[in-house]
């Protein structure tokens, strides 16, 4: 999904700053934002030009005032069009299969110390696997977000179970 996809996503929710999405895709433990959110301010920032949101005013947290953003009408019905033709790809690239793919050519301890970290990684990713309740944004459908930090939850302990039990194919 891409950043403007899912800024419009989570302005359904309600109204919020960008600091307000960065936040809530941050405690929704990033399931499906594989952008840096360094893209959500550019996002706004196109989605503005677009018609699709419209700031509302700023609001006031801690130092910094912050512009507050809700979606349009146009912009409701463009992100119920999106959600209707995007393709749910799920994609998995990632520079640890490589590195363990290429194991051979690295030193055991380098192995061991990966795995090691990426499973400690993974045991605190899954503790956190749960939305915020002190997000500003409320999800509609709490079953949406439970269901989706559960699946994460369930790849974790899959994955954890596999590095456990298989890492002696690559460190004897």
């Amino acid at each position: 999904m891409d950043a403007k996809t899912l800024c419009l996503g989570l302005l359904s929710f309600g109204n919020a700053s960008g600091y307000d999405l960065k936040k809530h895709v941050e405690s929704a433990g990033d399931h499906f934002f594989a952008s840096g959110f360094g893209s959500i301010y550019p996002a706004l920032s196109s989605l503005t030009k677009q018609g699709l949101i419209e700031p509302i005013g700023k609001s006031i947290r801690g130092r910094q005032d912050r512009k507050v953003y809700r979606i349009t009408a146009t912009g409701r019905s463009e992100l119920i069009r999106l959600l209707s033709v995007i393709e749910p790809r799920h994609l998995l690239r990632s520079d640890l299969f490589a590195l363990l793919y290429f194991a051979h050519l690295v030193t055991p301890e380098r192995i061991t110390q990966i795995i090691d970290d990426r499973l400690a990684a993974m045991n605190a990713a899954n503790a956190a696997a749960t939305i915020d309740p002190a997000t500003p944004l409320k999800h509609p459908n709490p079953a949406n977000a439970q269901f989706v930090a559960g699946l994460k939850t369930a790849l974790f302990d899959t994955t954890i179970k596999y590095f456990r039990e298989n890492r002696g194919l690559l460190v004897p």
